[in-house]
């Protein structure tokens, strides 16, 4: 994804241009947080329907002193003079209104500023603010602009009809310069010209210099041009992909260097290319689009060329429709087709999987139509398959519904399903040798589940279900044909949990068992067209299911007659399962499962599960009802986790004294010595896996893992992630992060010593995500 840096830097430079109406503020403002204007006990006020041309326009009003010059058509407002009209509120020393031609001019004296808020949330301030409130011309200087994440300063600014003006502007995202901790922003963009035109909604600038503590250093733009995006239906953007620089083992690699720019109001276009050490380049391409009815998409090129002949390129297609658009049609795209030159030659296999679909989806009232065409193509061996088409339809009713307690409401969900399936085995023209080979099935699905629930007493309740599943398919290559279907039917029979109550020590300790007992009968059927042996496909199961919760009760208060009781969770849930197959002949215990956690805590917790599998489960040949083989295994699992939060200090001199500005953080003893916290974070994983697979092997795996943080002060965080081996007494993975805050920059340094892959990275970078892509050095080495 290419990024749009000067897109977000305009959007905040010209917020303001956007609602019309603009406040200011000097440069060296107060250092006073500014307040909402909260004037609600204004009674003043003027109407100027019938004395001016302005409409509709009515102004409300207060001040210390005011004089009314009845003949002029103009009011003087002195002394904390405030006025409001429309949404926007002004206040400042002094406000000069001429009702006639609409001039509005407010005055801050002294080190008094001007404040003027628009809406809710904007706050702006200035020595001199005029306005027209006819032709909404204005100028003002001396500006000061704050928002949340940045501030922009500028001398001078003017808007016309047509275009606004601004001189000598600067703009910074220095977070101690925001909060008032620093006079002068460590890092800063400076321009001395910049225009915004309303009408085609694009911004042009000067020469962009970037200051380091007042300081220029060797970064400049000779000019910006930026469109700016207003309807959210069009696309409209130009500019150029900053260009990312990388130093990795040695070698150094640009990444995005290009442009991009609107074709029209629904079609943007972007070109860019990245050089890799010399070894390989990338050329990409992708267009943008966005239509009405909320249809979205793009189509990306992407062209790579390696050394020695070898080269790739990929293809891709997505289209998409917004989820909150309320048509009942959705159509949707994704296209990814992958080539290269290489992946079979010299035996060299690459790992990778493309897949692409296209689907329509119509809904009706009670059900839904989905056709759709899919392609899975396979780099490592030269297979593509193709499903084409894909057709679904899925429906769910419930068919009556008695009013009497005992049955209630039938609920049926149909759903039919067919393809066409083509598999492909392409090969390179560099081996032909090898045979292409084509195989054409055509298959078709029916699923329907069928469920109900029926309370028989307060005791227990019954849930009975049916899932039936129908396939039959036909191979173009045999002129085979296979008929499959698998009925599921089963009964839950869900009983009332039981608690029983154990008191210690003169009911001072109470003991709570909670027992919730479930006993489910499964039928299954499986009947293929050539089996002979239908007995054999027939599978019938009761399955017991025991849920587990035991609490301590401890009480609070032994000699007040209202008491509570402390509650301490010994086992959260423990669940023991017992698989049973039988038929007419025997009956006997399959698979035996277990599991549990205790959260004692929120850092202190336990997990564990295990059990035993007696007999192997049956693999089917058919498409789509093809199981994995579950081995005969006895297998256990543990997991311990602790997170420890704690804080560490070194001293404790109660001659403290807090610093201040951006020192705040730390204290100070009477010698000037900083006395702050170390805070500790760390969670502690103990992971141990027994597996035995009977007469074949055994797996024996015990794991301590231990993640955390350590901040030697506020703007130094030290990060370690490591896994130690217990039976084999060693480490396995060991990863060191060091993370340094810098202000307006941050820095890290990634060591990974130990582990699959040993490697160092190193990055400076900008915090302002404005920025963040354009202004960074990283350097990775293997």
């Amino acid at each position: 994804m290419y990024t749009k840096k000067w897109i977000s830097i305009s959007t905040i430079i010209f917020f303001f241009f956007l609602y019309t109406i603009f406040s200011y503020a000097e440069e060296e403002k107060k250092k006073e947080e500014l307040k909402t204007i909260d004037e609600s006990k204004i009674e003043p006020s003027f109407n100027l329907n019938n004395i001016t041309k302005l409409k509709n326009i009515v102004i409300k009003y207060r001040s210390n002193v005011q004089e009314h010059h009845i003949d002029d058509g103009k009011s003087y407002l002195d002394g904390n003079a405030f006025i409001e009209y429309l949404d926007t509120k002004i206040k400042a020393d002094r406000i000069e209104l001429n009702w006639k031609n609409g001039d509005l001019y407010a005055i801050g004296k002294k080190k008094n500023v001007i404040v003027i808020q628009k809406g809710d949330n904007q706050y702006y301030t200035s020595r001199r603010f005029h306005i027209n409130l006819d032709n909404q011309k204005w100028n003002a200087d001396n500006v000061y602009i704050q928002e949340k994440d940045y501030v922009i300063i500028a001398k001078d600014i003017k808007k016309e009809n047509d275009y606004s003006l601004m001189k000598k502007v600067i703009y910074t995202a220095d977070p101690f310069f925001i909060e008032k901790k620093d006079k002068i922003p460590d890092f800063y963009l400076k321009t001395d010209f910049l225009k915004y035109f309303h009408k085609k909604k694009y911004v042009i600038t000067g020469p962009v210099f970037f200051y380091w503590y007042q300081v220029p250093i060797p970064i400049i733009f000779p000019f910006l041009y930026i469109p700016l995006k207003k309807d959210n239906s069009r696309i409209s953007s130009f500019g150029i992909t900053y260009p990312r620089f990388l130093i990795q083992n040695k070698k150094i690699t640009i990444e995005n260097i290009g442009f991009y720019f609107p074709i029209s109001d629904y079609f943007n276009f972007l070109i860019s290319s990245s050089i890799y050490g010399g070894e390989k380049w990338k050329l990409e391409t992708k267009m943008e689009y966005k239509f009405k009815y909320s249809y979205n998409g793009y189509i990306h090129f992407n062209y790579q060329y390696l050394s020695n002949k070898k080269f790739d390129y990929q293809f891709k297609w997505k289209h998409y429709k917004d989820y909150n658009s309320n048509s009942e049609i959705k159509f949707n795209a994704d296209i990814n087709y992958y080539f290269d030159n290489f992946s079979l030659v010299n035996s060299i296999k690459y790992e990778g999987m493309n897949i692409s679909n296209i689907s329509i989806k119509k809904n009706f009232q009670n059900y839904f139509l989905n056709m759709e065409a899919s392609i899975i193509q396979k780099r490592n061996n030269g297979i593509t398959k193709l499903r084409i088409p894909e057709i679904s339809i899925s429906m769910r009713k419930k068919p009556f519904f008695i009013k009497k307690p005992f049955f209630y409401p039938l609920i049926m969900d149909y759903h039919i399903f067919a393809h066409n399936y083509i598999e492909y085995s392409s090969i390179l023209p560099l081996l032909k040798k090898i045979k292409k080979k084509i195989d054409i099935q055509t298959g078709i699905k029916h699923t329907i589940n069928i469920s109900t629930f029926i309370p028989v007493n307060p005791y227990f309740k019954i849930y009975p279900r049916i899932h039936y599943k129908g396939y039959s398919t036909w191979n173009l290559n045999s002129c085979t044909s296979t008929l499959f279907q698998k009925t599921d039917a089963l009964t839950d029979i869900l009983f009332s949990s039981l608690e029983g109550f154990l008191e210690l020590n003169n009911k001072d300790f109470l003991l709570r068992h909670k027992i919730s007992p479930i006993v489910s009968f499964r039928i299954k059927s499986y009947l293929p067209l050539n089996q002979n042996n239908k007995n054999d496909l027939i599978e019938n199961r009761i399955i017991f299911i025991l849920n587990n919760n035991l609490e301590l009760k401890i009480k609070n208060n032994k000699n007040l007659k209202d008491f509570t009781y402390k509650k301490i969770k010994i086992i959260d849930l423990f669940q023991v399962k017992t698989f049973h197959f039988f038929d007419k002949n025997y009956f006997h215990l399959e698979k035996f499962y277990f599991m549990g956690y205790t959260n004692f805590t929120k850092y202190l917790k336990i997990k564990y599960k295990g059990g035993i599998n007696l007999y192997k489960k049956r693999k089917y040949n058919t498409f789509l009802f093809d199981s994995k083989k579950e081995k005969k295994r006895m297998y256990f699992h543990f997991s311990f986790h602790e997170n420890i939060e704690h804080e560490i200090n070194f001293f404790n001199n109660k001659s403290e004294k807090k610093g201040k500005n951006r020192y705040e953080y730390f204290l100070f003893d009477k010698y000037n010595y900083a006395i702050y916290p170390i805070p500790l974070n760390f969670k502690i994983d103990l992971n141990s896996t027994y597996e035995n697979y009977f007469n074949q092997k055994k797996l024996f795996n015990i794991f301590l893992s231990i993640n955390g943080s350590i901040n030697l002060t506020k703007y130094w965080n030290i990060e370690i992630n490591t896994d130690y081996n217990l039976l084999k007494n060693k480490i396995s993975f060991l990863k060191l992060v060091f993370y340094r805050d810098l202000r307006s920059f941050k820095m890290n340094f990634n060591w990974v010593p130990i582990g699959k892959d040993h490697y160092w990275s190193f990055f400076i970078g900008i915090k302002d995500p404005n920025l963040n892509k354009l202004l960074q050095y990283k350097e990775i080495h293997y």
